[in-house]
């Protein structure tokens, strides 16, 4: 036996939480919700294969959170798990973008609150 790379461990462990281009959809929309969005844009180039767009009118990230935004478990949502019993967000665990990040390329234009 011999333990896997890292970067193996980080596209199998993704791929459990990202599993099509539905899930990125609705994982992307649920951000979007999260930030307080009232509009969302979702454009796909080939069936989401070659793109998927998503603009919406929420309210951004902090331009200090930019550089942790898509590393796995880091999240603006929560401090503890008692943060837990008051959630009020579908996103929370910091696993959404990274694990999109880990099978994917990312570009993103970000509008900061």
């Amino acid at each position: 036996m011999k333990q896997l790379p890292s970067d193996t461990v980080r596209l199998l462990s993704s791929s459990q939480v990202i599993t099509s281009v539905l899930n990125v959809v609705k994982e992307l929309m649920e951000n979007s919700l999260d930030a307080g969005a009232s509009s969302i844009d979702v454009k796909l180039d080939n069936y989401g294969l070659d793109r998927i767009e998503v603009r919406d009118n929420g309210h951004g990230i902090k331009a200090v959170d930019t550089p942790v935004m898509a590393v796995r478990h880091f999240t603006s949502k929560i401090c503890s798990h008692e943060d837990l019993e008051h959630l009020e967000t579908y996103g929370f665990r910091g696993e959404a973008l990274g694990s999109i990040c880990a099978v994917a390329e990312m570009t993103q234009l970000i509008h900061f609150s």
